[in-house]
Protein backbone atom coordinates (compact mmCIF):
# COMPACT_ATOMS: atom_id res chain seq x y z
CA UNK A 1 0.00 0.00 0.00
CA UNK A 2 1.08 3.54 -0.69
CA UNK A 3 0.66 6.22 1.92
CA UNK A 4 -1.70 8.96 0.68
CA UNK A 5 -1.61 11.12 3.78
CA UNK A 6 -1.62 11.50 7.54
CA UNK A 7 -3.51 14.04 9.66
CA UNK A 8 -3.29 14.65 13.41
CA UNK A 9 -6.41 16.15 14.99
CA UNK A 10 -7.51 17.12 18.49
CA UNK A 11 -9.61 14.50 20.25
CA UNK A 12 -12.81 16.53 19.83
CA UNK A 13 -16.14 15.75 18.18
CA UNK A 14 -15.58 18.39 15.47
CA UNK A 15 -12.50 16.49 14.31
CA UNK A 16 -14.72 13.92 12.58
CA UNK A 17 -15.74 16.48 9.95
CA UNK A 18 -12.15 17.53 9.38
CA UNK A 19 -11.15 13.87 9.03
CA UNK A 20 -13.87 13.26 6.41
CA UNK A 21 -12.72 16.28 4.40
CA UNK A 22 -9.09 15.12 4.61
CA UNK A 23 -9.92 11.62 3.34
CA UNK A 24 -11.98 13.08 0.48
CA UNK A 25 -9.03 15.32 -0.47
CA UNK A 26 -6.28 12.69 -0.41
CA UNK A 27 -8.46 10.03 -2.08
CA UNK A 28 -10.07 12.25 -4.71
CA UNK A 29 -9.74 9.42 -7.25
CA UNK A 30 -12.36 7.32 -5.41
CA UNK A 31 -15.87 7.24 -6.91
CA UNK A 32 -18.30 9.48 -5.02
CA UNK A 33 -20.72 6.65 -4.10
CA UNK A 34 -17.88 4.66 -2.56
CA UNK A 35 -16.51 7.77 -0.87
CA UNK A 36 -19.87 8.38 0.82
CA UNK A 37 -19.52 5.01 2.59
CA UNK A 38 -15.87 5.67 3.42
CA UNK A 39 -16.68 9.11 4.82
CA UNK A 40 -19.39 7.68 7.07
CA UNK A 41 -16.95 5.08 8.40
CA UNK A 42 -14.24 7.69 8.97
CA UNK A 43 -16.77 9.75 10.92
CA UNK A 44 -17.61 6.76 13.12
CA UNK A 45 -13.99 5.75 13.72
CA UNK A 46 -12.89 9.26 14.69
CA UNK A 47 -15.99 9.83 16.84
CA UNK A 48 -15.34 6.54 18.65
CA UNK A 49 -11.71 7.48 19.27
CA UNK A 50 -12.80 10.84 20.71
CA UNK A 51 -15.61 9.42 22.82
CA UNK A 52 -14.21 6.15 24.13
CA UNK A 53 -10.47 6.70 24.58
CA UNK A 54 -8.01 9.03 26.25
CA UNK A 55 -7.85 10.94 22.96
CA UNK A 56 -11.10 12.64 23.95
CA UNK A 57 -9.64 13.98 27.19
CA UNK A 58 -7.32 16.59 25.74
CA UNK A 59 -5.56 14.12 23.46
CA UNK A 60 -5.28 13.59 19.73
CA UNK A 61 -6.30 11.19 16.99
CA UNK A 62 -4.27 10.40 13.90
CA UNK A 63 -5.91 9.53 10.57
CA UNK A 64 -3.78 7.60 8.07
CA UNK A 65 -4.95 6.95 4.51
CA UNK A 66 -3.22 4.45 2.26
CA UNK A 67 -4.16 2.72 -0.97
CA UNK A 68 -3.23 0.06 -3.44
CA UNK A 69 -4.65 -0.24 -6.92
CA UNK A 70 -8.05 -1.47 -5.73
CA UNK A 71 -8.13 -0.98 -1.93
CA UNK A 72 -8.30 2.12 0.25
CA UNK A 73 -7.39 1.72 3.92
CA UNK A 74 -8.20 4.26 6.61
CA UNK A 75 -6.56 3.85 10.00
CA UNK A 76 -7.45 5.87 13.10
CA UNK A 77 -4.92 5.88 15.94
CA UNK A 78 -6.11 6.83 19.41
CA UNK A 79 -4.36 7.28 22.74
CA UNK A 80 -5.89 4.24 24.42
CA UNK A 81 -8.65 3.75 26.91
CA UNK A 82 -10.15 1.42 29.45
CA UNK A 83 -12.97 -0.01 27.35
CA UNK A 84 -10.81 -2.78 25.89
CA UNK A 85 -10.80 -3.84 22.26
CA UNK A 86 -13.31 -2.11 19.94
CA UNK A 87 -16.31 -4.33 19.32
CA UNK A 88 -19.49 -4.38 17.28
CA UNK A 89 -22.62 -3.93 19.37
CA UNK A 90 -25.63 -5.61 17.86
CA UNK A 91 -28.40 -4.33 20.17
CA UNK A 92 -30.49 -2.52 17.56
CA UNK A 93 -32.72 -0.99 20.23
CA UNK A 94 -29.83 0.86 21.88
CA UNK A 95 -29.69 4.62 21.42
CA UNK A 96 -25.98 4.56 20.62
CA UNK A 97 -23.07 2.19 20.17
CA UNK A 98 -23.72 1.03 16.62
CA UNK A 99 -20.90 2.88 14.85
CA UNK A 100 -18.74 -0.20 14.35
CA UNK A 101 -21.80 -2.07 13.09
CA UNK A 102 -21.87 0.48 10.23
CA UNK A 103 -18.13 0.09 9.66
CA UNK A 104 -18.57 -3.68 9.58
CA UNK A 105 -21.39 -3.43 7.04
CA UNK A 106 -19.80 -0.83 4.74
CA UNK A 107 -16.14 -1.87 4.67
CA UNK A 108 -14.61 -4.90 3.00
CA UNK A 109 -12.85 -5.72 6.27
CA UNK A 110 -11.83 -3.95 9.47
CA UNK A 111 -9.93 -4.74 12.63
CA UNK A 112 -7.92 -3.21 15.45
CA UNK A 113 -4.59 -3.77 17.17
CA UNK A 114 -2.44 -2.20 19.83
CA UNK A 115 -0.35 0.67 18.50
CA UNK A 116 2.11 2.85 20.39
CA UNK A 117 0.26 3.77 23.61
CA UNK A 118 -3.21 3.26 22.17
CA UNK A 119 -5.20 1.44 19.55
CA UNK A 120 -5.23 1.47 15.75
CA UNK A 121 -8.61 0.76 14.18
CA UNK A 122 -8.53 0.30 10.41
CA UNK A 123 -11.05 -0.35 7.68
CA UNK A 124 -10.50 -1.28 4.05
CA UNK A 125 -12.74 -0.49 1.10
CA UNK A 126 -12.78 -1.81 -2.46
CA UNK A 127 -12.23 1.10 -4.84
Amino acid sequence: MNLLGTLTLPGEARSAGRARAFVRDVAAHVHEDTMADIALCVDELVANACEHTASGVGGQVVVIVSASRDVLRVTVLDEGGTDGKPRVRTDLSAEDGRGLLLVDALSTTWNSHAALKGTAVWAEFAI
